[in-house]
């Protein structure tokens, strides 16, 4: 075993300790970009703040993102405690601060998974990391979900099609799930270990989000054997793109328009099609919710296809995120429920006769993916089918998904 010094393992634990209590009464920003602004401070040496080298930020990082990953557990304990229990519980390597901080928890150590470290301590529970159960989604394993948050999900790759030769043979860190999707530990640096082009050759995309986009297609006439209809496709949230550069490379589209209301993620979008080789498609800010902005920028276009990605709790990506554990609040689901239908009724006045509606989430929760399907089905759209991808256990996302058909 090697060795850390033990004022540099106390140091660790006092910045760790400090900007986790500033992020506890501030909050309003990603973990990853508080940490980012933080780091941003010490990147030199001689001004009012002292240098942080990289080992120094991978442990301050691991020290803050662990202590999130534990949720509502050992709350009857100190925040140093906690800190530490999931610290020890999360990271594959924790024996060098264990050993200096808390030598008499070394035996949980030797355990080689994260529930068993956990369990090695007499009051832990699993259900205190994720509270919510009561409120899942039908098909979501309670337990399995919130222990999916001990380690850092891992990071998914999808192949675009005509690549595949790009990748016959793989270097250890990265496996083959499929065809067209590989698998790599998080935080890797693909530019390091995949001798191709991200964008042009592969795009990083999770398992689910992958997954759900086959499944539609198998639902779509479009993925049945002789069709040669040419799609007319809304994206009506469409982010950074993933969704719609899936369908640029499997579905025969006569036109493409993707949309949100954020103007900085579709300059990400269009920089993504553009890697990629898209130029036929429409982009343009709208929010979905007011009809009469989007009736200007759509007229009286309409849509084979519409997806609707819809703003949600990301619950299904809270294991990339897990400060949300602490933040969220039940009650915050109403809102987004409410925000849910107002976007899909506004949408769904642009399908044609016989279009398809596929309402999708990255939630976990009920209320944001069944009751919203429900109150779909009351706005005269045929169910066609759904699916909910729990991507836990392969250690990716959660998607749940909802097809309907115009009469």
């Amino acid at each position: 075993m090697s060795h850390l010094p033990s004022t540099l393992v106390h140091s660790y634990l006092r910045k760790a300790i400090e900007w986790v209590q500033e992020y506890l009464s501030t909050g309003g920003v990603p973990l990853h970009l508080f940490l980012k602004n933080k780091f941003r401070r010490h990147v030199s040496s001689g001004g009012h703040f002292p240098q942080l080298g990289s080992r120094d930020r991978r442990y301050i990082s691991a020290l803050l993102y662990d202590y999130f990953r534990l949720g509502k557990s050992f709350s009857g304990r100190s925040l140093e405690d906690r800190m530490l229990i999931s610290f020890l519980i999360c990271e594959q390597e924790p024996a060098l601060l264990i050993q200096e901080l808390r030598p008499e928890w070394l035996p949980a150590v030797a355990f080689a998974s994260p529930l068993e470290r956990a369990a090695w301590f007499a009051d832990f529970r699993a259900e205190d990391i994720f509270p919510w159960a009561s409120e899942l989604s039908a098909g979501v394993d309670a337990q399995a979900y919130a222990v999916s948050y001990l380690r850092q999900p891992n990071v998914f790759i999808r192949i675009r099609s005509g690549h595949e030769d790009k990748f016959a043979v793989l270097p250890d860190p990265i496996a083959r799930m499929g065809r067209h999707t590989l698998v790599a530990p998080a935080a890797i640096d693909l530019r390091r270990w995949l001798h191709a082009r991200e964008g042009v050759d592969y795009v990083v995309q999770d398992w689910a989000s992958q997954q759900v986009m086959e499944w539609l297609l198998d639902e779509l006439p479009a993925g049945k054997a002789g069709s040669s209809h040419l799609w007319t496709v809304w994206d009506c949230c469409a982010g950074s793109g993933g969704k719609s550069l899936f369908l640029a490379d499997h579905l025969p589209m006569q036109q493409l328009v993707v949309t949100d209301i954020r103007a900085s993620i579709l300059t990400n979008l269009r920089q993504r099609f553009r890697l990629a080789g898209i130029r036929k498609y429409r982009s343009a800010v709208i929010d979905v919710t007011q009809a009469e902005a989007t009736d200007k920028i759509l007229g009286s276009k309409r849509f084979d296809l519409i997806i609707a990605d819809v703003p949600c709790s990301g619950s299904g990506t809270w294991a990339r995120t897990p400060e949300q554990l602490h933040f969220f609040t039940p009650e915050q689901l109403q809102d987004f429920h409410n925000r849910q239908i107002s976007i899909v009724k506004q949408a769904c006045r642009y399908l044609r006769p016989g279009g398809y509606l596929a309402y999708i989430t990255c939630s976990v929760f009920r209320q944001e993916n069944e009751d919203v399907a429900d109150e779909i089905r009351q706005m005269g759209l045929t169910y066609v089918n759904g699916i909910l991808i729990t991507g836990y256990p392969a250690g990716g996302d959660s998607m749940f998904m909802a097809l309907f058909r115009a009469s």
